[in-house]
């Protein structure tokens, strides 16, 4: 009987062993959110087990994204430095009718000796020019040979607080990037009242360049342009409570009347709708969102 119970421990003992080694094993791990393949231990691998066929494919097709990013950010450094302008920032601005009107920040144009567009997915630029800023709303509309089908329209209603939405931008991550990006958020009116300030506030992960992009609430409409990341510490002291990530947002009736006092055709989009998924939303918001680069004179 004595044996027994040993070779029974001894068993029982062994089976977190053999989970344990089996999650030591070496596998190919791809990180579907950031797009690699890489070996790692199993039981750390954030994102998919993949055969090592699988992963020389999924590897060749990061490499060769990566690789044409790098050309492409080449060319355009190679072309800012034969001109006599210098880059200076980078923002964000969208499409809101057929005919190349780009809605942003004024604050994105203000101070520029001259603004480009970047075509998505493009070496291509393209000259802009002002037409209308309202420096009290913070907000530019710009007249460009950009023609897209892909146009944004305004909501008719702001969202309820805590209600999901999209930023739709070109957030520095590091580098300045050439496609645009989602970044999911929250509707919160803690420090923002639109009925006074005509600002909605949001929380997410802004950064800079996403000034001047387009909010999308749930069913792809823009709430309103992304104006600035507040400041968590002057936050603090005004609210008494911690804020990360906070950004405001010129909300959608203040938009849609600067439109109309500058005669630039928009529309608002009054139906019920419905609930677009965050990939719909996505291509939705990145086929109407376009970089615009701020250059200054050497």
């Amino acid at each position: 009987m004595k044996y027994c119970i040993v070779i029974l421990a001894a068993l029982l003992g062994a089976l977190p062993a053999a989970a344990q080694d089996r999650g030591m094993e070496v596998i190919q791990c791809w990180d579907t959110s950031r797009g690699i393949v890489q070996p790692t231990r199993r039981r750390a691998c954030i994102g998919r087990e993949v055969s090592a066929a699988q992963a020389l494919r999924l590897k060749a097709e990061y490499d060769k994204r990566r690789h044409q990013t790098l050309v492409r950010a080449e060319a355009i450094r190679n072309a800012e430095a034969s001109r006599g302008y210098d880059f200076h920032s980078a923002g964000t601005g969208f499409a809101i009718n057929d005919r190349g009107a780009i809605l942003t920040s004024a604050h994105v144009v203000r101070r520029c000796d001259a603004v480009e567009l970047r075509v998505p997915n493009s070496t291509r630029r393209l000259p802009v020019r002002i037409r209308a800023m309202d420096q009290k709303n913070d907000l530019a509309i710009l007249d460009t040979a950009y023609r897209t089908s892909a146009i944004l329209r305004l909501a008719p209603h702001l969202p309820a607080a805590a209600d999901p939405v999209a930023v739709i931008g070109y957030p520095q991550e590091g580098r300045i990037r050439l496609t645009p990006r989602l970044t999911p958020a929250q509707v919160s009116y803690d420090l923002s009242d639109p009925r006074k300030r005509g600002l909605v506030g949001v929380i997410g992960d802004v950064r800079r360049g996403h000034s001047g992009g387009p909010v999308l609430d749930s069913k792809g409409r823009v709430i309103g342009v992304l104006k600035a990341k507040i400041d968590s510490v002057a936050a603090h002291r005004l609210s008494g409570s911690v804020f990360k990530h906070l950004g405001v947002v010129t909300e959608a009736r203040a938009v849609a009347a600067f439109l109309e006092r500058a005669k630039t055709s928009h529309a608002i989009d009054g139906t019920a709708g419905r609930e677009r998924s965050v990939r719909d939303l996505r291509r939705i918001g990145t086929a109407a969102t376009v970089r615009l680069d701020c250059l200054r004179r050497g």
